[in-house]
């Protein structure tokens, strides 16, 4: 019979040599923890930020204890680039100084990919089968009878395990679990979570993560310390709008070809590469700013936008080349070989050429240390390829890189069709784990809040829309109190899942009923029979909406910031994950009305240079929030403007809001709930917390007054036993929860009494 070879599936044979690559003390540290846990069964998580080398830290540790001593492996992933990427590192890790005891082992990678095997092909002499989670799924029985079933031991190994809470991933793992333990009688099953992001674990609020993976994190390093280390770079984030439209003619299938596959429609596509207004700003960005960008790495769109970039940079004067796939293309008769591609690199690293461009071969694997900036001149929905194309200028000086990386994107106008991926936002989400309470943390979350507060600002700088009602608002009311931050894995025409962010802000105006509508999900989803399912119908997507629109936000169209889309967003993640997302406390809100340096511009008199002076010092202070939230100066200034405007009777009716001064410090305790709120979301959301737990049971939530009880938040409201015109404190003993009937009573009594 005829046979042919396939690389899904085969052998890797062990070199004999010494493994060339070393690892890093903090990758060495992590091994040694692994090994202490590995002594007997574990669940947990290895963490560390990208770039540090996480899959290949755990593939050294996992064929030293596992594929050396003849023990099963299974890797899952959600996508088929991760799987391809663990692939790669087992075959270059294989050498005799990692692996003494076997001369080979077999491997399998199993998606819906068309290069990747199907589980029916499963054997049970597979040593590592490298797979995607719905590809298992759908194939369980081949993989429980075919291999679970023929293991002494099993090491589970979960990439990207922030998203293992998901219901189809503990589905998964459940499943292999059990059929392991209950055939085999045995307990030698043992479960590795990798993540660079990382996550609450405080009691109370580690949620389904910490159930699946109770051993919490074995092993963690901060970016901040392999920055200090000098093995990754300090990332600067810069970025440039190009103010071109591109959205028009995009379709709802468009839209959804982009989101799921990330391809840019052709035709939409040719516009981008060929336009000579956006590839000038591009390459005049560079020249302006030439001496601290170079060496320059730009991913291009196409091999049609990598062509013309580099024609519009020679014709400045800048040594430039592209590499690009091997192509033949009959309308711009460029032909590009492997060889050439290599001798073109091997001019970037020896410093002969300023630019390279590239469009998508550059991601990973090429040794390219030299790198000062990358341009992404492309967008993506890819978390994955975003990473990647900001990992290429982190290497850090140790690495043979360099102590500072400049990552630059070129923004165009999608009008908020496409949910591209932010590097600087994609990097605060994984940089910060904000527990700790600090300076830097507020900065962070602050920059998250920023990027989605941007286009607000670029809407005022528009003078072609008219926003005099959004800037009549009182501008702290502008400033959202907190964020919710979740991720939704989104399946797609490909078959494969694909990682979705989300952030929704919270206002003044709409914290509490989100608050409620959060903590009475459980309660919500009882209303329909979604247990076994991640999605919901788009019917009952719009049941359960109009329902928490109805309790919860019955005036959403006057609340600041409020969208259908939001809530909707929040039904899909509790769907699939059964948890509460994350919020982050904006606490240092206060610390950013604008209004107050209007004021003190408006009653001083401050004007031509004084004024000048005095907003720039703004600006430029490190311990101030003007820069991290406007992003650009312009947009500040241009704000500024307007709250001057406003003391200056410019927006007729428009009451600016003065200054509040408290010349006192005033105990917490002394502080109505309201005032806490105000100044700190963070210890509000504490107490109030609290406050329901105290008098919550069995799942109900009672009145302190009644015999009243409900599941749901909303009905209910905190209320102090003795009232702080008493001298009652805010403090939980004198915290009551009561019906909203007992509430209102209780209020009309105390008036009485008062009067």
């Amino acid at each position: 019979m005829q046979t042919f070879q396939i690389e899904k599936s085969g052998t890797i044979q062990v070199s004999r040599g010494e493994n060339p690559r070393d690892l890093y003390e903090h990758q060495n540290q992590a091994i040694q923890a692994l090994d202490r846990k590995n002594l007997a069964p574990f669940k947990g998580l290895l963490v560390l930020p990208t770039g540090g080398g996480k899959t290949l830290t755990a593939v050294h540790w996992m064929l030293k204890n596992f594929i050396d001593k003849g023990q099963k492996v299974l890797w899952i992933a959600h996508r088929h680039e991760l799987l391809n990427q663990a692939l790669d590192t087992v075959k270059n890790s294989a050498y005799h100084s990692t692996v003494q005891n076997v001369k080979k082992f077999r491997y399998r990678i199993i998606s819906g990919h068309s290069k990747h095997d199907i589980p029916v092909n499963i054997k049970s002499t597979d040593d590592i089968i490298i797979a995607s989670k719905d590809s298992l799924n759908s194939g369980l029985i081949y993989l429980l009878e075919n291999w679970v079933n023929h293991a002494e031991s099993i090491l589970l190994v979960i990439d990207e395990a922030h998203h293992a809470s998901a219901k189809t991933y503990r589905k998964l793992i459940e499943s292999i679990e059990k059929n392991f333990t209950d055939r085999k009688k045995s307990k030698n099953f043992k479960m590795l979570g990798l993540t660079a992001t990382p996550f609450r674990t405080e009691e109370g609020e580690a949620g389904l993560l910490k159930k699946v993976f109770p051993d919490d994190i074995i092993f963690a390093e901060h970016l901040r310390t392999l920055i200090n280390r000098g093995i990754l770079a300090e990332p600067i984030f810069e970025s440039l709008e190009t103010q071109l439209n591109f959205y028009h003619e995009l379709t709802d299938r468009d839209i959804k070809s982009i989101e799921g596959f990330d391809k840019i429609p052709k035709d939409v596509a040719e516009k981008i590469a060929m336009s000579n207004v956006r590839n000038k700003q591009i390459v005049d960005h560079y020249i302006n700013n030439r001496d601290r960008y170079k060496p320059l790495l730009v991913f291009a769109i196409d091999v049609i936008h990598a062509i013309t970039l580099n024609e519009v940079f020679r014709s400045r004067g800048v040594k430039s080349d592209f590499v690009v796939s091997s192509i033949q293309n009959a309308g711009t008769g460029a032909t590009v070989s492997p060889q050439e591609n290599s001798r073109k690199i091997q001019q970037f690293r020896n410093g002969e050429l300023e630019v390279l461009i590239n469009v998508e071969m550059l991601t990973e694997g090429t040794d390219l240390p030299n790198v000062q900036t990358v341009f992404l001149t492309r967008p993506t929905t890819s978390t994955i390829l975003m990473t990647q194309m900001i990992g290429r200028a982190l290497r850090g000086t140790r690495a043979g890189g360099t102590d500072k990386a400049y990552v630059v994107t070129f923004i165009d106008d999608w009008e908020n069709k496409i949910n591209w991926v932010n590097p600087e936002k994609l990097h605060i989400e994984e940089d910060a784990e904000f527990i700790d309470r600090d300076k830097e943390t507020a900065k962070k979350i602050a920059r998250l809040i920023s990027i989605d507060k941007i286009e607000e600002f670029a809407r005022i700088m528009d003078s072609s829309i008219d926003t005099t009602e959004l800037e009549k608002l009182d501008f702290l009311k502008r400033i959202p109190i907190g964020i919710y931050r979740f991720s939704i894995l989104e399946p797609y025409e490909s078959g494969e899942s694909v990682p979705r962010n989300y952030d929704v802000l919270l206002y003044d105006d709409t914290e509490e009923a989100y608050d409620n509508f959060i903590n009475d999900l459980e309660t919500i989803f009882k209303l329909i029979d979604a247990d076994d399912r991640e999605e919901l119908s788009e019917g009952e997507l719009e049941y359960l909406l109009n329902i928490v629109k109805d309790v919860y936000f019955p005036n959403n169209q006057f609340l600041i910031g409020y969208r259908d889309g939001d809530l909707t967003n929040i039904l899909r993640f509790y769907a699939q994950k059964q948890i509460r997302p994350e919020f982050l406390a904006f606490s240092e809100k206060r610390k950013c009305n604008l209004a107050i340096v209007a004021r003190h511009i408006y009653d001083n008199s401050l004007g031509g240079r004084a004024k000048t002076d005095y907003v720039d010092s703004l600006w430029d202070n490190e311990r101030s929030f003007w820069r991290v939230l406007f992003g650009s100066k312009l947009y500040f200034k241009k704000q500024l403007h307007i709250e001057t405007c406003k003391l200056e009777g410019d927006y007729g009716d428009t009451v600016s809001t003065p200054p509040v001064l408290i010349p006192d410090d005033v105990p917490l305790t002394d502080l109505t709930l309201n005032e806490i709120k105000e100044r700190d979301p963070f210890e509000y959301r504490k107490i109030k917390d609290a406050v329901f737990a105290k008098y919550s049971a069995d799942g109900f939530i009672w009145c302190a007054v009644s015999k009243f009880k409900s599941q749901s938040r909303n009905d209910f409201q905190i209320d102090h036993i003795q009232p702080m015109s008493q001298g009652g404190k805010t403090v939980l003993n004198n915290l009551q929860v009561l019906s909203r009937k007992a509430h209102i009573e209780k209020t009309t009594l105390e008036n009485m009494n008062n009067h």
